[in-house]
């Protein structure tokens, strides 16, 4: 007759107990019955069961506890662990609070599932291969009995085991945690966790491979392998990452060594690897890397070591997963960065990088008040012929490399260019007060700058330099991206921008070198020297628009004041007063060609008044 199999149970419930007991015995069970967890604990040290059911609610020492001690810090881990209790509402909590084999909700009416349960482990032969937590041989090598343990030290050092593996977990858990703080920081995230590892192992050497568009190689301890070995550990590592990513393209590498974290076993360093195992981290099914572990001792990466590294390998691939995604996103911000730098200012990237987009970044098809600047070489045409075109693009990438530093340097946005022609946004993407004074500077110094400009081979036709004629006007525009499916652009289009190139090309006719509309002049201050010259109807408007030139230096003061008497007469409409003062401020000015339009014009309509006079003339050309 075989002899019956041992069951432990631990149930404080005197009726609860006697059930179990009677329904176990009838199956043909030896079953003990413990009344407190300490009682059943102190048995098996001294006689192990075939199988132990527990309640979590017992006196001295818990089913959870009791759980923990025999799974965690004894010999006995691999006895099937049966966790019951009768109060439904924590049964979720202990399937990821506990290694028992079974968690089970009965009462003295439903224990068939328990019953189930013993039978599946018993027929099974159920082992739980933890030698992570294999007790440790005497250093004699004989048994604990042999060495004069008694069974209440054993008993003591199983619980004291089990609280230093729930505290090495723990500790590790923490680390783990910990490297969240480094996500911003891939290098020192990699770092850190080398560190976590070594403390699970002595490994020789580290590698990470990230999986990314290029992969991310970090390596450790490699460096003091000897000649030849450390070619052959990565061929390892690379072949065993590239049949998990199962990519069907060459894969190219980035590679970094941390030096220093491993430190030489001997003087001739290391010669030889008699370990190795690698671990794949993913997060639900996606493939994150590879982690490989290398060592010159023989059996290192023992299922205790292994155990280690996985526990912290799950949430430890969602950190690297998130640094390695932080990584990329912050390269492809700094190669955009680059980009704009050619064309917007620093501050307006900072600006709309950390801006929210209620306050200053623009959304598409947007309506708003912004400045255009418009800014054109006069003669290029003239220019060009005389030249060749490789000295005309390198004369142009010159000129413009100097007007865009300074659109940069007062916050304006450079549109776009239009051969020889720039166009410039102050008020998108970024809005500032004073976007009206920003580019009326922004023009004063693209203009003084002119003869800081190298020409190179550039040659200009007798009679011409270098000369441009900026318009500058403000109001509202759409912008947004505009264009096709398949390209569009950051723009703005509406009058504004036809207003500002009409008054770019006024300069040539008035001999200004900037002009600005009433608009951009109502949001300037007495530091900026401008003067009220015309008022005309430019092509394509019916409505008329004042006109102002703007200096670096004020003009005379006599001449302004005389200017100013005589475009007074004009627009009243008395032609013939306002002409002295025109005569008169070609005297102080001789080469003005303001003042001589104004002049003849007073010749004109003297003999012939315009109808319906209102103070502005109708330009027939652009």
């Amino acid at each position: 007759m075989s002899e019956k199999r041992k069951v432990y149970i631990a149930e404080q419930s005197r009726i609860l107990s006697k059930i179990l007991c009677k329904e176990l015995s009838d199956k043909g069970y030896d079953v003990h019955a413990f009344s407190d967890g300490l009682s059943l604990l102190r048995k098996i040290v001294r006689e192990a069961p075939a199988l132990i059911i527990a309640d979590r609610s017992l006196p001295k020492i818990d089913g959870m506890q009791l759980c923990e001690i025999l799974k965690k810090g004894s010999t006995k881990s691999s006895i099937p662990f049966i966790l019951i209790s009768t109060d439904e509402t924590i049964f979720d909590f202990w399937n990821t609070a506990t290694k028992a084999n079974k968690t089970l909700s009965i009462s003295a009416e439903k224990i068939d599932g328990l019953l189930d349960a013993v039978e599946e482990l018993m027929a099974g032969d159920y082992i739980d291969a933890d030698s992570f937590f294999e007790e440790e041989q005497p250093a004699s090598g004989k048994s604990s009995k042999a060495a004069g343990i008694s069974d209440e030290e054993k008993m003591t050092s199983w619980i004291v085991s089990a609280m230093d593996r729930s505290g090495a977990f723990l500790q590790m858990t923490n680390n783990v945690t910990r490297l969240y703080s480094y996500v911003k920081d891939l290098d020192s995230l990699v770092k850190e966790l080398f560190s976590i590892i070594s403390t699970a192992c002595d490994y020789d050497a580290i590698t990470l491979i990230l999986d990314s568009q290029t992969a991310k190689v970090y390596k450790a301890g490699t460096d003091i392998l000897e000649a030849g070995l450390s070619d052959e550990f990565w061929n390892i590592c690379k072949t065993s990452y590239e049949h998990q990513a199962k990519k069907n393209h060459t894969i190219t590498y980035e590679q970094k060594e941390f030096s220093g974290m491993v430190t030489e076993k001997e003087a001739g360093g290391c010669d030889k690897l008699k370990s190795y195992y690698d671990f794949v981290l993913s997060t639900d099914n996606e493939f994150v890397g590879t982690l490989h572990l290398a060592s010159s001792k023989k059996k290192l990466f023992t299922y205790k070591v292994q155990s280690s590294i996985d526990y912290i390998l799950l949430p430890l691939a969602y950190v690297l997963q998130q640094s390695v995604q932080y990584s990329a996103v912050t390269q492809m911000e700094s190669k955009l960065r680059s980009a704009f730098l050619k064309f917007v200012p620093p501050q307006v990237i900072d600006d709309m990088l950390s801006s929210s987009t209620s306050n200053q970044q623009t959304n598409n098809n947007e309506k708003r008040n912004v400045v255009i600047l418009m800014s054109d070489i006069r003669n290029f045409t003239s220019i060009s012929e005389e030249n060749t075109p490789e000295d005309v693009v390198y004369f142009l990438n010159t000129y413009f490399t100097t007007m865009v530093n300074i659109v940069k340097k007062y916050g304006g946005t450079v549109d776009k260019f239009i051969g020889d022609a720039v166009m410039v946004l102050f008020g998108a993407p970024i809005s500032y007060m004073d976007n009206a004074k920003r580019a009326v500077s922004a023009a004063i110094e693209m203009y003084s700058q002119l003869n800081q400009i190298q020409y190179g081979q550039l040659k200009f036709p007798e009679g011409i330099k270098l000369d441009i004629g900026i318009g500058i006007h403000y109001g509202d525009v759409i912008v947004g991206n505009i264009g096709s499916e398949d390209k569009t652009d950051y723009t703005v289009i509406g009058d504004t921008v036809n207003l500002a190139s009409r008054l770019e090309g006024l300069t040539k006719l008035y001999g200004a070198k900037i002009l600005i509309s009433q608009s951009v002049k109502n949001e300037l201050d007495s530091s900026i020297n401008f003067m009220h010259l015309d008022s005309v109807k430019v092509m394509g408007r019916k409505e008329s628009v004042e006109i102002y030139r703007v200096d670096e230096k004020a003009l005379p003061q006599d001449y302004m004041q005389i200017y100013e008497k005589g475009l007074k007469s004009y627009s009243e409409g008395t032609f013939s007063l306002a002409a002295p003062y025109f005569e008169k401020a070609l005297e102080i000015m001789p080469e003005d060609k303001a003042a001589k339009i104004m002049l003849g014009r007073c010749s004109e309509f003297a003999l012939k008044r315009p109808e319906n006079w209102d103070g502005a003339v109708a330009l027939t050309s652009k």
